[in-house]
């Protein structure tokens, strides 16, 4: 099975939904952009949209899920179609969630709309601490 760890940002907040099992699930939309240079160095970005559904029996983590934040995710990715309102055929990309990690934004309110401040993460080597 093919597991994806990656980080992305929210596109919407989170919601929840209550399964019948008494299970929650939350879901929300992410975005992944990949940088690149092209042939004649411009820089180019590709962003990916993904669909995500995290099981899950406790939500509090859904409270800092909102639009905007950036996440560090393990998840197994699936690929549907769909024939969207032009008639065309087009693929819909799905994460079904596994771990999530808060990678922060600059200020992140909780449900009682309280704020909390996420301390920022650093993606350079020279910052990990082993």
């Amino acid at each position: 099975m093919l597991k994806l760890i990656t980080n992305v940002n929210l596109g919407q907040d989170a919601t929840i939904a209550t399964m019948p099992n008494s299970k929650s699930v939350i879901n929300f939309t992410a975005a992944h952009t990949q940088s690149y240079r092209d042939a004649q160095g411009v820089e180019k970005s590709d962003t990916t949209w993904f669909n995500c559904s995290y099981f899950v029996e406790r939500t509090n983590i859904a409270a800092y899920l909102k639009k905007g934040t950036q996440i560090l995710i393990e998840a197994t990715p699936s690929v549907k179609t769909y024939v969207n309102k032009n008639n065309v055929t087009v693929p819909q990309f799905n994460l079904r969630i596994t771990y999530i990690q808060l990678l922060g934004s600059p200020k992140t309110q909780t449900q009682d709309n309280t704020q909390v401040d996420l301390p920022p993460v650093s993606n350079t080597i020279d910052d990990l601490p082993f």
